[in-house]
């Protein structure tokens, strides 16, 4: 009884997370984004018990909570359809941030990399670099996009940078868990391997989650961004790494006045070996209305429970 509850209770758990983006999941979904190892056949059964409990819903081979429509599941496929057209060009644009110097890893993240994408969302990567030339390869790219892509976010936000011997992300929750495994590596090489490594801290979080990757390495055959990086190795390139991050950082300390120094640091981070834009505060957002969404159906599941006892 005790480990039925605790079932429920993860399952609850994982679709109030996933309601606050009002996306509906499969029992597959449920199964790897749950924060309790079990099966999946036993998962099954408890669904049915919360459904016919009406503390779940389900709509086709999808699962949500009771106080959305049964139109949730076709906004989601619409979602679906549109992340397809999306990947594609994600892809040859990823290909082409790969070309820049420096840049060691690339990865789709953000609402494409969990295969949906809503039609004024943004193309979101995580973008790993060699170190100590983190904020070159970054303003380099910023700059691309400004120049050639009119400012435009669409199909290039990248917002999220590490070098390789800064790798270990050190929000521990389930927010950023949820991002890393969910990361499409487009291109990689042997440092997103050990990103994966030095993050195995999200199974805490989501121990039964799987994810395939397939992606392409990225590739030593750029003549142009060789001779970038070997110009932009010695002491050239540590000055305008330096100087490229006290002028972004200084901008943002501008800009962004409305974080404390503890939140600047979540949503604004920004050190010599890592640069976090994520000025929405989307994190927070997100952690809040889950704990919120949990407490209320919680309690509903805990007087059910106590009923039928």
């Amino acid at each position: 009884m005790q480990n039925e509850i605790h079932t429920n209770f993860s399952i609850l758990s994982t679709l109030c997370y996933y309601d606050v983006f009002a996306h509906p999941l499969s029992l597959e979904e449920i199964h790897s984004r749950m924060n309790k190892a079990d099966t999946i056949e036993n998962i099954k059964s408890e669904l049915s018990v919360l459904v016919e409990l009406n503390i779940v819903k389900q709509h086709e081979a999808y699962f949500f909570l009771p106080h959305h429509s049964n139109e949730i599941v076709d906004l989601r496929k619409e979602k679906e359809v549109l992340a397809t057209k999306y990947l594609e060009k994600s892809k040859r644009y990823s290909s082409l941030i790969a070309k820049f110097p420096f840049v060691r890893a690339v990865c789709i993240s953000g609402s494409l990399s969990k295969g949906v994408m809503d039609k004024d969302g943004d193309v979101d990567y995580f973008i790993i670099t060699e170190k100590g030339r983190l904020w070159i390869c970054r303003s380099l790219l910023i700059l691309f996009k400004k120049v050639f892509l009119l400012n435009s976010r669409k199909y290039f936000c990248t917002n999220y940078f590490v070098d390789i011997n800064n790798l270990e992300i050190p929000d521990k929750n389930l927010f950023t868990a949820t991002e890393i495994n969910s990361l499409k590596p487009v291109h990689k090489s042997e440092h997103f391997d050990e990103f994966t490594r030095q993050n195995s801290w999200t199974k805490n979080f989501q121990p039964n989650f799987k994810n395939e990757l397939n992606s392409s390495t990225i590739k030593d055959t750029n003549g142009l961004k060789r001779i970038l990086e070997k110009a932009l190795a010695g002491k050239t390139g540590e000055k305008l790494d330096a100087y490229f991050f006290k002028l972004t950082l200084n901008r943002w300390k501008n800009k962004f006045t409305k974080f404390d120094a503890e939140e600047f640091d979540l949503h604004m981070r920004s050190r010599k070996n890592v640069s976090k834009h994520h000025p929405r505060a989307y994190q927070t957002k997100v952690l809040d209305k889950h704990k919120e969404s949990l407490s209320k159906f919680s309690l509903q599941l805990n007087a059910l429970t106590t009923e039928a006892a």
